[in-house]
């Protein structure tokens, strides 16, 4: 399965623009090569059989930048694009409806999803919204639970694995990640890594390394830390330097607790989310990075740092990594797309790394600035919105995410085989934590992020200042999914 759930402080998108989608060149014979793998999807079946819906327009609440993921006016030659828009136009012959959006606004303006719910106005059908801000809103009651909705199948492969294991819980499942959701790819973690850099300073074959388990953050460390270059011969060290690794310090090493394997909040053996923050491991993970990547010259990690957009300071390492001022970088693999296009040299997409060679597998998460689906209590016809979103997620799978994931990202945005293999593993490897999905802000997930943009280690003080606050919040949330339905009914 390629698509799982895609989670501002951290998270925050670096526009309000509309996001622009790369501009498509693939070649006859790529898009050939990629004919087994769609026949096979498209062979199966979404079991929803006949519908007339009698030009019914489906309404999708989302953010400003994401629009042209759910909406295409017409056909433009672009492949993700026109998959976008032939993925609508099968949906909309096959049930007699119009796919439209109604709402254009930032990521943090939720009023419309509230105020048409506390109005009791059947206005949306379907939100595609910001992963946190989505949660922090969850509680009030304003949405359905999934599981309520007709024609849902959260077995089928377009549907995250997450939706059952890490987002329902007391048989509720209140936000949701399909394949129609196509941010949870691009917002995904990996580690870039420039391979004619690599060569110029012996590193040897990282994909062997990653292969044998030994890929770890004290192995990244150690490549990294000694490669400096005062590259534009001024004395001082800047941003026009070379640097072995460049990260900022808010979302990517945020990413790090997942990496590491210390979520938030693990399911019990019977069914029951735990807390599960090791606050000892976490102490050592910030020590960690603290250390690595602020005593180290060839390590930066730039606290100041906008570039010449105002762009936030969480886009520090793919900057540096898209100018050739970096062996390696954290970033998203969407990165790949629209910013490394330019880049002359090869590079490779690696996952983050391990804690230790004890840890048994590779993980990551994606940025909070992913979308994720929630319906309103509000609508009028369940089955109507069960049957279009399984629809669209289904047409996702079999038309955008080959697109998207097959044609932009592994033939355009990566350039060797093994990268492939590599976007496969990460892709696979996406932790959803229910803790930081529902963090709003509140809970712990920032904890990380908090620390080290102030430099400071004390996990210790920090628990202890914060815990009541925090463990009130989750408590909070976790009793709202006890009592969903009597709280519905009150």
């Amino acid at each position: 399965m390629l698509v799982a759930v895609l989670a501002f402080g951290a998270c925050s998108n670096a526009s309000s623009g509309k996001s622009t989608l790369p501009e498509d060149t693939t070649s006859t014979a790529e898009l050939q090569s990629e004919s087994e793998g769609l026949n096979s999807r498209e062979k199966i079946d979404d079991e929803l059989g006949s519908y007339n819906f009698d030009g019914y327009k489906f309404r999708i609440a989302t953010c400003n930048n994401m629009t042209d993921h759910y909406f295409m006016e017409e056909s433009s030659g672009d492949v993700v694009d026109d998959a976008i828009y032939t993925r609508n136009r099968t949906v909309e012959e096959r049930f007699n409806c119009k796919i439209t959006v109604v709402n254009d606004t930032g990521h943090r303006e939720t009023g419309i999803i509230i105020n048409t719910v506390t109005a009791n106005e059947d206005a949306i059908d379907l939100v595609c919204w910001h992963v946190v801000v989505l949660g922090q809103i969850v509680p009030n009651g304003y949405f359905l639970n999934w599981y309520d909705i007709p024609k849902v199948n959260f077995e089928k492969p377009w549907w995250s694995d997450s939706n059952i294991n890490d987002l329902t819980y007391n048989g509720v499942c209140i936000t949701a990640i399909g394949d129609f959701i196509l941010s949870a790819i691009g917002k995904t973690y990996c580690v870039f890594y420039n391979k004619k850099l690599g060569a110029d300073y012996g590193i040897p074959d990282l994909y062997k390394i990653v292969n044998d388990g030994s890929w770890t953050i004290d192995y990244l460390i150690s490549l990294s830390k000694d490669i400096y270059v005062d590259q534009n011969h001024n004395s001082q060290v800047d941003n026009d330097d070379l640097y072995g690794l460049t990260s900022d310090c808010m979302s990517n090493v945020c990413a790090y607790l997942w990496a590491f394997d210390n979520p938030i909040y693990r399911k019990n053996n019977e069914g029951k989310l735990e807390f599960s923050l090791n606050l000892d491991k976490t102490a050592s993970i910030v020590q960690k990075i603290l250390e690595g990547f602020t005593t180290y010259e060839g390590i930066r990690m730039d606290r100041n740092y906008t570039n010449v957009d105002g762009a936030f300071r969480h886009m520090y390492g793919r900057d540096m990594f898209a100018r050739g001022l970096s062996v390696f970088a954290n970033a998203n693999i969407g990165d790949a797309l629209g910013y490394f296009r330019d880049l002359e040299d090869d590079y490779a997409i690696l996952p983050y790394p391990k804690w230790d060679e004890n840890q048994s597998k590779y993980y990551t998460m994606v940025d909070g600035s992913h979308q994720v689906m929630a319906v309103p209590i509000t609508v009028s016809n369940t089955e109507l919105i069960g049957v279009i979103t399984e629809a669209l997620c289904a047409e996702s799978y079999k038309k955008v995410v080959p697109a998207y994931y097959d044609v932009a990202l592994k033939f355009k945005g990566t350039r060797d085989e093994e990268s492939i293999a590599m976007l496969d593993m990460i892709v696979n490897s996406r932790v959803f934590d229910f803790g930081y999905v529902y963090d709003a802000w509140s809970g712990a997930a920032f904890i990380i992020q908090n620390l080290v943009d102030q430099n400071n280690p004390n996990v210790a003080s920090y628990w202890a200042k914060y815990e009541k606050s925090i463990m009130k919040h989750y408590e909070s949330v976790i009793e709202y999914f006890e009592n969903f339905y009597s709280n519905q009914n009150a």
